[in-house]
Formats: structure tokens, C-alpha cells, sequence
């Protein structure tokens, strides 16, 4: 029980710092602060494709935090020691589907960021967070749809044992 409280209780503090930070990034846009980490270019300097960048950035964020929200819903009902139940196996497949998503976005952006470098005369193949963070994503989303497919499974077995006792 001590692991499924300090599972939610990390949850929950990802999810409200998450939250602050998209906030943070609505309320900073008007002063010029904002930068795009893989292009070091800033907001002044911004052409359309980079608003693009931008929007679409800021829509993989939003798919995120509604990944985190689902996944702090199954947390609650994780709570109640009901494993089987309906709304766990939902929020978990609910959740991993906005994670996937949210790798492929980004992993998309990270493409096309590193192709207008190229189209710019600009090469570079450079290993670091920007790559794996999308990657993690996919997989614990992945992991996530798996899981919720298994528990599914589960629960039908349970419940078919249940019927001939």
C-alpha cells in the first residue's frame, strides 16, 4: 500500500508541475522569453515554421498532461486495492495512448527540426535528452496500452473462475 500512495503522491507532483509549466509558457509568450532549445532561435526571430513548432510543441504538451491526468485518475482507483476494475484498465490504456501520441508528435517535431537544419546547410547528428525523451514516451505508452490489455484479460479470466465456483 506504502508503494501505491507514493506511486499517486509522485504522479500528482508531476502532473501539478506540469501544469505550472504550461501556465508558465502562456504567460511568458507576450514577453519574448520563450526559446526552442533544439534551434536556439528566439521568439522575436520566429518565422511561421517555427510557430508551427511552437503550436504543435505546445499540443503534444497538452496531450501529455491529459496523459498524466488519466494516469492520476487510475492512480486513485488503485487506491481502493480493486485491480480488476473497469476504471483502472480504462484510465491505463486512456493514459498510454496520450503518451503514445505525445512520443510520436514529438519525435515527428524532432524530425522536422533537424531536416530544416539540413535544408539550411546545417548537419549536425547530435545523441541527446531530445531524442530519448520521445522514445520513453512511446514505449510507457506502449507499456501502458500492453498492461491495461493484460489487466482486461485478467479480469475476464477472474470472473470466468468466479461463474463455475
Amino acid at each position: 500500500m506504502k508503494k501505491t500512495i507514493l506511486f499517486k503522491t509522485l504522479v500528482d507532483i508531476l502532473y501539478i508541475l506540469h501544469f505550472i509549466g504550461l501556465i508558465g509558457i502562456i504567460l511568458i509568450i507576450p514577453f519574448g522569453t520563450v526559446n526552442i532549445n533544439q534551434v536556439n532561435i528566439n521568439v522575436e526571430d520566429w518565422k511561421l515554421f517555427y510557430w508551427l513548432v511552437f503550436i504543435v510543441s505546445l499540443f503534444a504538451y497538452i496531450i501529455f498532461l491529459r496523459g498524466l491526468y488519466y494516469l492520476r485518475k487510475m492512480a486513485r482507483f488503485l487506491l481502493s486495492n480493486k485491480y480488476f476494475s473497469d476504471s483502472i484498465i480504462q484510465n491505463l490504456k486512456k493514459s498510454g495512448n496520450h503518451f503514445l501520441y505525445t512520443g510520436i508528435i514529438s519525435f515527428t517535431l524532432f524530425v522536422a527540426l533537424w531536416i530544416s537544419k539540413l535544408t539550411g546547410g546545417k548537419f549536425e547528428l547530435i545523441y541527446d535528452n531530445n531524442l530519448l525523451i520521445p522514445l520513453f514516451l512511446t514505449i510507457i505508452g506502449m507499456f501502458f496500452i500492453i498492461q491495461s490489455n493484460t489487466l482486461n484479460l485478467a479480469k475476464g479470466i477472474k470472473e470466468e473462475n468466479e461463474l463455475t465456483v
